[in-house]
């Protein structure tokens, strides 16, 4: 399924670009017009925006002016909201590097009405479930503790993701959480994170070296999920990498994440997920939603199946902005992040 967005500065301008795409055929799926900053917020211009894919011609589902909507009256396509279309099952994922099986997720009970039904967002949902992999929750069992490490460039916002996971873990999931920080350089970092263990009232370790580090683990064994910190890196800089990979080795990991900002370009994203790849990175954290533009820069990274996506982090609030990924809760802040920034 070949679905694009056109944009130009008039809508005869976009539909010359879909036809010239698509041909006669072509399937609109959705249409809008807004204003967009440009020359760093100096300058705003209007912008009309379809999106479609080659087919027969269908409904679009239109936003904005009246203006615009006599425009899309004058031409080939009927102008009407496309009825909501049935919940879908999000595909399952395989198993984990310690075959350990993730559940299934799917969405029986949430209508689309519930999802903010229009089309776009519709169709957003569909194509995540169809082109992304994603990992549920962690699994925790009563029989021996889980380790998780979290790694990322710096500026990333590990720490904080960190006690969002414990928060969520200790309090709702009521499960027996440890912290341990192997951030010891950069200042206030493991400060920051024994000041949110206090406030949890789980207890944390600090360790700067692998030997360190693995005397810590030992201590901390009788817990059910131990979450650990690490120093952000640059992609570049293997040397710190290098020694990051020591220190989760001795660490016996079962699981690591690395965070991505979504602020990031492609570019960047790709680079970091290459570089921390080695570490044996098997999921994948998406942070900073909240102050994202949409889903742009992150989905060619996305579309590589790298690792699955675990979790997204959508803001400061420790107890409550971290979420389980789902394609419903994806496509809604894409939506809703771009309508913001077009409001603004």
């Amino acid at each position: 399924m070949d679905i694009k967005t056109f944009r130009a500065d008039s809508f005869p301008g976009a539909l010359a670009a879909v036809r010239a795409e698509f041909g006669d055929q072509a399937k609109v799926l959705h249409a809008r017009e807004f204003r967009e900053s440009r020359f760093f917020g100096f300058r705003r211009q209007t912008v009309v925006e379809i999106t479609a894919m080659k087919g027969e011609k269908s409904p679009i589902a239109s936003e904005r002016s009246d203006s615009f909507i006599e425009m899309l009256n004058e031409s080939p396509y009927d102008v009407d909201i496309a009825p909501p279309s049935p919940p879908q099952c999000f595909r399952p994922e395989t198993k984990t590097r310690n075959a350990e099986p993730v559940p299934t997720g799917c969405w029986p009970q949430t209508t689309a009405e519930q999802l903010n039904p229009t089309l776009l967002q519709r169709n957003l949902i569909l194509r995540f479930q169809q082109d992304l992999r994603f990992g549920g929750p962690l699994q925790l069992f009563d029989d021996r503790r889980r380790v998780v490490a979290l790694v990322g460039p710096t500026g990333v916002g590990k720490t904080t993701t960190i006690a969002k996971m414990a928060a969520h873990y200790k309090t709702r999931e009521l499960k027996r959480v440890a912290l341990l920080s192997m951030d010891v350089f950069r200042i206030g970092a493991a400060e920051q994170l024994r000041q949110y263990a206090a406030t949890l009232g789980v207890p944390m370790e600090t360790a700067s070296d692998p030997d360190r580090l693995r005397l810590a683990c030992e201590r901390l064994d009788p817990y059910d999920l131990l979450l650990i910190d690490t120093p952000g890196a640059s992609p570049r800089n293997a040397a710190k990498l290098t020694l990051i990979a020591a220190a989760l080795d001795a660490a016996a990991v079962d699981e690591t994440h690395l965070l991505l900002p979504a602020t990031s370009s492609t570019a960047a994203l790709v680079e970091a997920t290459r570089a921390f790849q080695p570490l044996g990175v098997d999921s994948l954290t998406l942070t900073k939603l909240d102050e994202a533009t949409g889903l742009g820069d992150l989905y060619p990274l996305l579309k590589l199946d790298l690792f699955p996506l675990r979790f997204l982090a959508t803001g400061q609030n420790v107890s409550g902005d971290l979420e389980v990924a789902a394609p419903p809760k994806l496509a809604s802040l894409a939506t809703i992040n771009e309508h913001r920034i077009q409001t603004e």
